[in-house]
């Protein structure tokens, strides 16, 4: 009966420990596609895309030019 206790603690603890590696990984890759990176083209485009973003306010047709 102890081992099979043991084996149910173990598979559950390797669960949850998946389960929270998962949520970490999926919430750094939010903030920065290249993670870490401080020099990588992608992450430049990237910001450069992010600040050039049409307004998402319904009162504009989202055509702003920016100069």
């Amino acid at each position: 009966m102890l081992q099979i206790i043991l084996v149910y603690i173990i598979i559950i603890s390797a669960v949850a420990y998946t389960i929270y590696a998962v949520i970490k990984n999926i919430n750094k890759k939010e903030t920065s596609a290249c993670g870490d990176c401080n020099g990588c083209d992608i992450k430049k485009e990237i910001t450069k895309n992010i600040a050039n973003r049409a307004s998402k306010d319904p009162a504009t047709c989202g055509c702003e030019h920016k100069s």
